[in-house]
Parts: C-alpha cells; structure tokens; sequence
C-alpha cells in the first residue's frame, strides 16, 4: 500500500494542472455509510471482538486515505507553484511557456527519446538567446510495470540550425562501445580513443569534425563531459533528470559554441 501511495502521490508532480479533491469529503461521505458506521460503533448487543478488528481495520482504511489525499494535495500544490515560478521565469526572459507539451516526444530518433511508454514532453520553452532559436524542457518516459514501474526524467536543450541535417551523435567511449559498437574513426588515434562518433552519413561526420573541431573538443572540459546530436533542424544535448533553469544558459553557450566549429558551406551542400 505505502508503494502505491508514493507512486500515486509522485505522479502528481507531473501534472501541469489539477482539482485536488479533499481526503475530508472522501471520509464525509464513508462514515454516512450505515453499515461502516455500525462497524466502528460495535453494532449494539452483537459486538464480539471480531467488531473491534473490525473497528480498527477501518479506521487504518480511513488514515490511509486520508495521507494519500493528503499527499496527492501536497505535490498538486508544488507542482503549480512550480508553474507560477516558471512562468515568471519565462516573461522575465522573454520565453513562451507550456507546462504540458506532447510535441517534443518525437523531437528525436535517438536516446532518450523512443523509450518505455507514457512520454511526456514537460515544461517547454522557446524564444531566442544570442540570436538563435532554442528549445529546452523535460522529457518523461516509463519503463516497467506494477511495483517494477520507473519513470525517467531526461533534460533536454537545443538550438535551431540553419537547415536540416543527417543524424551525428557524438558521445564517449567507454569500455563496452570500444569492444562491441563500431563507430566512425578519425586520422588522431587520441581522439578516436576519447570520443564516439555514429552517424550513417560519413561525409557530413567528416564535414562536422575537422582537424581544429578535434583540436577543440579535446580541449574543451565541457565537450569531455557532454553528449550532444545533430538531427534534423536541431543541434541537442541531454542528460538524466528534471529539467534546471541554472544549467539552461551554459548549455545553450557550449551548443552555440560546437556550432560555431562548424564551416559555413555545411549548410549549403547536404
């Protein structure tokens, strides 16, 4: 029961609106119940001890629906507060704001996107920063089912290119993608050894990642540590988690930054 209360009341939290409804009216409207009535008051000359088990399995009904009421009010009420602060975030900024916006479940063919079930685009912004289109929000999906149920939560951040483009992940070698996933090598044996580049388009990997664009990515901290995707009209980074609005502006530099590395006749020859 405890599991089902604290999946229940979680869930809440991504719901962008809400009614609650009160634990109070629920117990109101059980205890005009005759029969349950007669349960908790012992039902006159025939209360046995069975009654008192009775009783209290009634009573422990009642508190707990009164905690999962009380629980499922609480995250409704953070999670519109949540709105009321993003939204002011957002008029602040000069961003449109969408609590709930299922458009961006496909935004990507890749990680972390067609996974589990139930996706949810979350939190959603748009406008412009540096004099480039952009995109961040929170992206959902679940995998599992009953008590084996989880939901992840991916941030994601992106910028608008100047025309679509063939899908370029790049991303880190680790021990398993060394041995088992083959990846498109380069000319500097170092790099090849640091990075993971995949893409069905050679020549538009090959386009993206010259010689100063390897130079830079191994100087980089931030390209060490991130993931990051050319797909279609965007350029992407995510990673594992709910969506921060302090990582948002240094995220949007280093996908500006990575662009900026790229030679202006990309745009103009695929």
């Amino acid at each position: 029961m405890l599991h089902e209360l604290a999946t229940l009341a979680h869930a809440a939290v991504s719901l962008p609106e809400l009614v609650p409804y009160p634990a109070e009216t629920a117990l109101k409207g059980l205890l005009r119940s005759g029969s349950l009535l007669a349960r908790v008051r012992g039902g006159g000359d025939s209360y046995d001890s069975d009654d008192d088990d009775d009783g209290m399995s009634f009573i422990i009904f009642v508190i707990m629906i009164l905690l999962a009421g009380g629980l499922f009010w609480l995250f409704w009420w953070l999670r519109q507060k949540k709105i009321r602060e993003y939204r002011a975030w957002a008029a602040q900024y000069g961003y449109h704001y969408e609590p709930s916006d299922n458009s961006v479940v496909n935004f990507s063919t890749g990680d972390p996107f067609q996974e589990g079930r139930g996706r949810t685009g979350q939190d959603v912004f748009r406008g412009q920063y540096r004099g480039m289109h952009v995109i961040f929000f929170q992206y959902n999906y679940t995998t599992g089912s009953g008590k084996n149920s989880e939901t992840h939560y991916n941030q994601v951040v992106a910028i608008g290119l100047p025309a679509p483009r063939p899908r370029l992940d790049i991303g880190h070698e680790g021990w398993f993608s060394r041995k088992f996933q083959k990846d498109i090598d380069f000319e500097n044996q170092a790099f090849n050894d640091r990075y993971r580049i995949m893409s069905e388009n050679r020549r538009f990997a090959f386009d993206i990642i010259h010689a100063r664009t390897m130079e830079w990515m191994m100087a980089d901290q931030r390209a060490l540590s991130n993931q990051w995707r050319f797909e279609g009209p965007w350029l992407m980074t995510w990673r594992a988690g709910e969506l921060n609005l302090q990582e948002v502006f240094p995220y949007l530099d280093f996908l500006i930054d990575v662009y900026a590395q790229v030679p202006r006749f990309v745009w103009a020859n695929h």
